[in-house]
Formats: C-alpha cells, sequence, structure tokens
C-alpha cells in the first residue's frame, strides 16, 4: 500500500439519506459476478521478493477504541502473504482452525493458515476441486465439490472418522462459491449454486438448499423461476439466515431476472418484494436485530439498508431499499470504482452485541483496483477497515473473528484468484 496516497482514500464511509425514486444500478452481466480461475493451474509454490509486508501503522496505534459515528480516519493495518499459494482459507471453526482447499483435497490448519495440511481427500470419492468448506457449531464438516461444467456441485459430509464422505445433495447446474450463497446459524445452514447461465441450454444455477440438523441433510427449497433471457444471467447472488424473524432471505440476479425472496417457514411459501426485475442488483445479505444490510452491485457501490419495526416485519416494495444507502468514499479523480460485495462473515453473541464484515472488491473485466472490507456492529454505521489499493489482491472470503473480544483477528483472501494472496488484519474495537 503506498503510503502518500490521498487521505480522501482512507476515509470511512458516508451514511448518504436520500430522497426521490427507486435508485437504478449497473447490473452485473456474465463477466461481472466471481470469476474463479482453476487453481490447479498454478501449481507453483515459490514466493515473492517479500513474504510478508506491513503497513507503516503499528499493531498498538491501530488497537483504539472507535466510537461509532465519528468515522476517524486512519491508516491501515495489514498483513499481507504475498506467496503463491495451491490452497486458500475458507472457514473458522469455533475453536479456531482453519480449513481451506488445495484442488481435491480439504485442508486444515491450526497456526492461522501459515501451514497446512490435508484434512481429506477427494481424489478417490470424487475426482473434482473442492468449492468450499463450513463447519457449523455442531461440527459436521460439509465440503461443495465440482460444478464448474454442465454437470452440477455436489455437497458432501464428511464421516466423523474421516474415513470417507456421504454426498447429501447435487445441484442441477452450478457450485457452490466461497464468499456467497451460504448463511450458517446454529444447526441451520443455507446454501446456493452459482454459474453463469446457458439459455440455449436451459441451464440456470437457480437452487437453494436448506439443512436444519448442521449438515447431515439438505432439502431444496427454492428454484427461483426464469423471467428474460434479454438478461445476463438468471442465478443466486447470496443467502441469509435471519435469526431475529426466523427467516430466509435470497437475492437473485441478474438485472431482468432480479428478485429478493423471503419466506418465514423455513422454504415451505415464499414472499417476493415486487415484480422479478424491480429490484436493484444486490449480491450479499447481512440480517441485523433492527435491520438487514444489502451490498449491492453497480454505482454507487455500498449498503441499501432497510429499517425494520419489529421482528415481523417485511419490505413494502422496491422503495423500502433505496433509503438510506452506506457509500464508498472514492478517489476524487474517479467516480466509479466498480466495486460489488463479494462476501461477508457475521457474528452474533449471547449478549445481543453483533459483528459483520463486508468484503467489496473490483470486477475482473473492469478497471478497478481497490478491494475494502467494511464493518458495522448495527448495520447502521459502517467502517472501511481494509483497502489493498492493488489489483493483485481481490478480497472475496473474510473469515474471523470468532468473538466481539479477545483478538479479533481476521483472514481476508482472494480465493477466487490463483494467486491466493491473504490478508490478515485486526478487528478495531469500535462498539461500546
Amino acid at each position: 500500500m503506498a503510503p502518500n496516497k490521498s487521505l480522501t482514500r482512507r476515509r470511512f464511509v458516508t451514511l448518504t439519506a436520500t430522497t426521490g425514486t427507486s435508485l437504478a444500478l449497473a447490473g452485473c452481466g456474465a463477466d461481472q459476478l466471481p470469476a474463479e480461475t482453476d487453481e490447479d493451474q498454478t501449481e507453483t509454490d515459490t514466493e515473492t521478493s517479500s513474504t510478508h509486508r506491513r503497513a507503516q501503522t503499528t499493531r498498538e496505534e491501530h488497537e483504539v477504541d472507535v466510537e461509532p459515528g465519528s468515522h476517524p480516519r486512519t491508516n491501515y493495518q495489514l498483513d499481507v502473504h504475498d506467496k503463491r499459494w495451491n490452497t486458500y482459507p475458507l472457514w473458522i471453526d469455533q475453536n479456531g482452525r482453519i480449513y481451506g482447499r488445495s484442488g481435491t483435497d480439504v485442508t486444515v490448519s491450526d497456526d492461522w493458515y501459515h501451514t497446512t495440511e490435508v484434512l481429506f481427500s477427494f481424489e478417490e470419492i470424487d475426482d473434482d476441486h473442492v468449492q468450499m468448506v463450513i463447519v457449523p457449531e455442531g461440527g459436521n464438516i460439509i465440503a461443495a465439490v465440482g460444478g464448474r461444467g454442465d454437470t452440477g456441485g455436489r455437497i458432501y459430509r464428511l464421516h466423523d472418522d474421516l474415513s470417507g464422505a456421504e454426498k447429501l445433495y447435487q445441484f442441477e447446474y452450478g457450485r457452490a462459491l466461497p464468499g456467497m450463497g451460504h448463511a450458517v446459524y446454529d444447526d441451520i445452514i443455507v446454501l446456493s449454486c452459482y454459474a453463469l447461465s446457458d439459455f440455449e441450454a436451459n441451464q440456470h444455477a437457480n437452487e437453494v438448499i436448506l439443512s436444519t440438523d448442521g449438515g447431515r441433510s439438505f432439502n431444496r427449497i427454492l428454484e427461483a423461476p426464469l423471467k428474460t433471457t434479454d438478461a445476463a444471467n438468471l442465478h443466486v447472488h447470496d443467502v441469509e439466515y435471519d435469526p431475529y424473524a426466523d427467516r430466509i432471505w435470497v437475492v437473485v440476479g441478474d438485472n431482468g431476472n432480479t428478485q429478493l425472496y423471503w419466506s418465514d417457514d423455513r422454504g415451505s411459501s415464499w414472499e417476493a418484494i415486487a415484480e422479478q426485475g424491480e429490484v436493484t442488483m444486490l449480491t450479499q445479505i447481512a440480517a441485523f436485530k433492527d435491520c438487514v444490510a444489502f451490498g449491492t452491485d453497480g454505482t454507487p457501490e455500498g449498503i441499501i439498508r432497510w429499517e425494520r419495526k419489529g421482528a415481523n416485519d417485511k419490505p413494502d416494495g422496491v422503495d423500502d431499499l433505496v433509503r438510506p444507502y452506506i457509500k464508498i468514499e472514492t478517489d476524487p479523480t474517479d467516480d466509479t470504482m466498480e466495486m460489488y460485495a463479494r462476501g461477508r462473515w457475521h457474528i452474533r453473541e449471547d449478549d445481543g452485541r453483533e459483528l459483520c464484515l463486508m468484503a467489496f472488491g473490483y470486477s475482473p473485466m473492469d478497471t478497478g483496483t481497490d478491494s475494502v472490507v467494511l464493518a458495522s456492529v448495527n448495520g447502521a454505521e459502517w467502517y472501511e477497515l481494509y483497502r489493498t489499493q492493488t489489483r493483485k489482491i481481490l478480497l472475496t472470503t473474510v473469515l474471523g473473528p470468532l468473538s466481539m473480544d479477545g483478538p479479533r483477528r481476521t483472514v481476508v483472501s482472494d480465493s477466487t484468484q490463483s494467486e491466493g494472496y491473504q490478508v490478515n488484519a485486526t478487528v478495531p474495537k469500535f462498539w461500546t
């Protein structure tokens, strides 16, 4: 990170109260959502000139209490691992163990992903790449495998003794993603699939599946309908389980096929915010106690916030998803940074506190270079924690912290890129 960048680039975020009718945000075309590379195409394990880089700010200077709403300016404190790995961190369990992927292998690390070992290999069971690993509180290890071609991705549960794996579900088309399309709360796991649509072959990654037993079984609860083939795609962008309303949220793209769904009976029935195609492009969902925040894809890049009056409140139409929004500060000479919400990590404490981290990054086909991570404890005030200012790192997968107290460590990785860059940092304490 260049130390002499303008402080404008280091500003946190701006809460903008707007008036008027709905915002029309730029949609994501076929080249705009995660364009993952084949991780086995990069087999080298060589390091660049330095294994770690640290910004000028020390950890002690970075560890300050921040009053919500004060929007302080600060230097970024980043540890960047620029080793070209062929293994990527994907999940942190309740014990701080990090799970990842490397080709057909599920990897594991007990030292914050500095070193890894193979936990389980799918080479003999399903000779395809691991895409995602999820470990809910109950301890079941759920792995998503394959789904890049015409054959849909598979969901497996590893046997407790790691002697094998049980296939629980297979998508008709598409695959699970590291940053998007999954939500975990206690024994509830919501997963969706993603891929670019093949309209001629009638193939769409439009399924949402649910487990209520900690990943021992999955059932399909939604198959989003197609409205138009004039849109770039029909596919699921993100899902969320909302513990405050016992509600499942789903956002679907792309423009023309966009929709926001929710279900209050765990998928038996669904409601939609408007006619399909009327809602703007949304790529992330974060349910807070008093609101639901939606990460956007378009201009202005940032977060749309729906404030609810109670747990049973529901959006009343697309106008509810316009005001206010959180706008990411950009370079004054560059009004469009071409970023969209790519991933999140959300913890909810027993005492009522909660913290959400949301990663934004450029589309691989755009000209933008920055990736940022925003953080919020209430969905209303958002702070910019990290900004990479380099196209080499495309922040996507946000992991940790496990608690709002203690070291509050995070791992932010660009697991959609073949280089495997990783950012280690600490969330400053900005709650009372």
